[in-house]
């Protein structure tokens, strides 16, 4: 039996206890990778949120709430300091990808060892440096290295780390990687931290891994399969997996909804602990005295666009990763409101300072949403933006309907109705000519304010985000930088596939080979491999496949590959009837972007591993 609504009480304001000291408790909510039209209080038809239904009755709903950036670390960077992640600059994946030389030490308690040119620049201050001098402890339970790691040389009062692979599900004999269960612990440390301070005044950042991919809640929760969409098959053992993705990204719609419907579990799972956080805070008696903000770092794509970003990821600009919750609950908070008013990431700092009456520092570029609260405003924004810096550069803007997505390095615009059309499926720019143009130039003049304001920072030239935007080198890339990179077709976050020609390479031994071939076509289908850091210097890339095509068939041997690089691009012709199983070199380039490849040849092609090798 699952407990899946935790009955837990109303809000009445309190006075505040001291005129210096901040009047309400901050408790601010992250479940990672919550997409919020995946869930029920933002209109999704399954049951899945019934603890943050009763979050959003009991206070302020923000219907549209956008991510600043696609995924983890330049999204928390926003939270934490108000900023546009291009200015706060931490935009890339962390040093060492926050592998286990630094989630060691932070499951330790310790400090990881990161140079001082990757971590966010001492002169921007995040939330608890502007809390702590008014007597507030702060205090961070979290389970993402890649939402903490730049921010940890502040030094919070109180910090608790629980990786993604500490909590090991029972029964389940052929699971593979990590299993990111950690919210029982994640809670029971947040309800040990109340307890104990619940008479403090706290800043407490309560961030679950869940319902962050793998789609791997307990079976129990497995509330909303149907027959005829793979029933049998999860998202927590590798056949399993490789099956489910790879069916996915060959536009399987059985797949792609038994995914949703074991994401939708997972959000399940989530709400469950979030409430049992919300019980201890009515238990304590805190809830007459914290306000407590729940929102997501990003959303999900779940192959939503088989046409550029056709991936179970979030590394892209489209709604689909940017639509994210906001709900404020608590004294003063409106019980029951829902406001379609613009908001993002970086406006939490000057909501929270607003909310204690502490005035919001220099360098904050987001507005307080607490006239929207108290409603004294209905929006606070002409414009929302957004950025990515990952994979492919973009930035965007939009308005109270219409939204434009830049890709920078190509200068590709994309246009959409978000009234008409909230999937962004078709790309309207010719038929909105002057609105395309407004938004074009707001978003030029916030690029050309978000530049000028970064440099004006002392250590700007350490700012990774605005490397990116440049195009240029820096140190800060070239040690971010991978040096050996494998990309498979099993990687979905950095593999991707258009067109609809695409098919499984059957009866590979390792999982990690799951070619996939096409035949030949004027249709043009696209395989690419891409990094998510820039690869910054030299680097040697070449291929590799085990599979074939169809029985009987011979492969191309006009296979057209293409390298994208900053100085251009070069095409390869490779005879992929020879040499299955070995390594073919393409060449060396400087600052790969990208390689490629059609099917646009004589025969069948092959998509298998590209491996980038840095020259040293």
């Amino acid at each position: 039996m699952i407990l899946t609504f935790v009955a837990w009480g109303g809000i009445t304001p309190k006075r505040a206890a001291a005129a210096d000291t901040p009047p309400y408790n901050i408790v601010l909510v992250t479940p990672d990778q919550l997409r919020a039209d995946y869930m029920q209080v933002y209109g999704y038809p399954l049951p899945d949120t019934p603890n943050l239904n009763e979050l959003a009755r009991q206070g302020t709903v923000f219907t549209r709430a956008y991510a600043s950036g696609s995924y983890t670390t330049p999204s928390f960077g926003a939270i934490l300091t108000g900023m546009f992640p291009t200015v706060h600059g931490m935009t890339l994946p962390p040093f060492q990808t926050c592998g286990p030389g630094i989630t060691r030490p932070l499951a330790e308690g310790g400090h990881p060892p990161i140079p001082d040119d990757l971590v966010l620049s001492s002169h921007k201050p995040i939330l608890p440096d502007l809390l702590k001098p008014r007597g507030m402890l702060t205090a961070a339970d979290n389970s993402n290295c890649w939402s903490v790691w730049d921010v940890l040389q502040r030094r919070w009062d109180e910090f608790k780390f629980f990786p993604g692979s500490q909590m090991p599900l029972e029964g389940r004999p052929n699971r593979a990687g990590p299993l990111y269960l950690t919210a029982p612990k994640t809670v029971a440390w947040a309800q040990q931290f109340l307890t104990a301070n619940r008479d403090r005044r706290f800043l407490l950042w309560v961030h679950f891994i869940e319902p962050h991919s793998p789609y791997n809640a307990p079976r129990e929760y497995d509330h909303f399969r149907t027959a005829d969409d793979y029933p049998d098959l999860y998202d927590d053992n590798a056949p399993d997996i490789r099956k489910l993705h790879n069916r996915a990204a060959l536009g399987d719609v059985h797949a792609i909804r038994r995914l949703e419907q074991l994401y939708s579990s997972k959000i399940l799972y989530v709400d469950h602990y979030v409430g049992e956080l919300m019980k201890s805070i009515a238990d304590l008696g805190l809830d007459k005295n914290t306000v407590v903000i729940l929102t997501s770092d990003h959303g999900e794509l779940l192959y939503s666009h088989p046409q550029d970003f056709n991936m179970a990821d979030h590394r892209s600009l489209y709604d689909a990763d940017l639509h994210i919750p906001l709900i404020f609950r608590g004294p003063g908070i409106p019980e029951g409101k829902r406001t379609d008013a613009l908001a993002s990431h970086y406006d939490l700092v000057p909501t929270i300072l607003d909310l204690e009456g502490i005035p919001a520092p220099a360098g904050i570029d987001g507005s307080s949403l607490k006239p929207v609260l108290s409603g004294e405003a209905s929006s606070v924004h002409p414009y929302l933006y957004g950025e990515e810096s990952i994979l492919t550069p973009q930035y965007s803007v939009r308005d109270t309907r219409y939204k434009l997505i830049e890709t920078m390095r190509t200068g590709k615009i994309q246009c959409f109705d978000n009234q008409t059309d909230p999937g962004e499926l078709v790309d309207i720019c010719t038929q909105i000519p002057e609105k395309a143009a407004e938004l074009k130039r707001a978003l030029d003049s916030h690029i050309r304010a978000m530049i000028q304001e970064a440099k004006s920072y002392e250590d700007w030239e350490k700012n990774q985000g605005l490397a990116v935007l440049e195009q240029r080198d820096s140190a800060s890339l070239a040690a971010l930088a991978p040096r050996d990179l494998t990309i498979a077709p099993a990687d979905s976050a950095h593999f991707q596939l258009t067109g609809r020609l695409w098919k499984m390479v059957e009866g590979l031994a390792d999982p990690a080979a799951s070619d996939i071939w096409t035949p030949p076509d004027p249709a043009n289908a696209l395989a690419i491999w891409r990094s998510d850091t820039p690869l910054t210097g030299d680097y040697d890339i070449s291929i590799s496949y085990d599979g074939g095509s169809e029985p009987g068939e011979k492969l191309a041997a006009d296979a057209n590959f293409t390298v994208r690089f900053k100085g251009g691009t070069l095409s390869v012709p490779v005879d992929e009837s020879r040499g299955q199983g070995t390594w073919m070199a393409l060449g060396r380039f400087h600052d790969p972007v990208s390689v490629e490849l059609t099917n646009r040849a004589s025969g069948p092609v092959v998509a298998g591993r590209v491996r980038f090798v840095h020259v040293e």
